[in-house]
């Protein structure tokens, strides 16, 4: 029961927590983007709906061999998924004036995924009430490393004005992430689990370090 309220509950407070440190760490800037970013996240929740009830209407949520996990993983969740954010951060996003280096791109691009994680937590139990709440715990703490490859790149893109290919960077990138660890909750494959969030973790890591300095050197 604690595991269900945790997974409820974790991606909200986590929305609370990046904006109540922003607001603390830069007061008096604006916030407004912010805060529709969270609300647009949950928007984007509909275009990975939308992909989900193709591939279910196409027998492709039937996985009967590798083939379909893998396309399952890396299209239909991975792929999935991070479009719809793609769509919101890139497209909503990225034109602000508030929207300046990858720094901006990381924090819009968390807030986003923290709005998407939250329905799709509650859609999922609504969906499948004995779904195992740990997954979706873990999806939750997992979706930092697709929304910080995701706004770096694509915060890459304003900086360098070249936005086509680091936009797409920051897509497939995210999306490569997502369909990893998907393919390993599929297969329950725990040797690739541990390599998988090491690598994760120090890749996320040093993306925040870059755009850390980024940010600088462009103030």
């Amino acid at each position: 029961m604690l595991t269900l309220i945790i997974s409820l509950i974790l991606s909200p407070i986590f929305a609370v927590l990046l904006f109540s440190f922003m607001k603390y760490r830069f007061s008096g800037t604006y916030f407004g983007l912010l805060i529709r970013s969270y609300f647009w996240g949950i928007f984007s929740s509909l275009f990975a709906a939308i992909i989900f009830y193709v591939a279910y209407a196409f027998g492709y949520l039937d996985l009967k061999n590798l083939r379909r996990i893998l396309f399952f993983s890396f299209i239909i969740i991975g792929f999935g998924q991070e479009l719809g954010k793609f769509i919101v951060l890139r497209y909503l996003m990225l034109p602000s004036k508030h929207f300046n280096n990858p720094s901006d791109g990381i924090i819009y691009s968390l807030m986003i995924s923290f709005g998407a994680q939250t329905i799709y937590n509650i859609v999922t139990l609504l969906l499948v009430p004995d779904f195992d709440t740990s997954i979706l715990l873990s999806n939750s703490l997992v979706s930092i490393v697709y929304a910080v490859v995701m706004g770096f790149f694509i915060g890459m893109g304003k900086v360098r004005n070249n936005r086509l290919v680091d936009s797409l960077s920051g897509l497939f990138g995210a999306a490569f992430f997502h369909g990893c660890f998907e393919f390993i909750i599929q297969t329950q494959d725990h040797l690739l689990l541990w390599p998988f969030l090491i690598g994760s973790a120090v890749i996320t890591f040093l993306l925040l370090v870059k755009s850390v300095q980024i940010s600088d050197e462009y103030r």
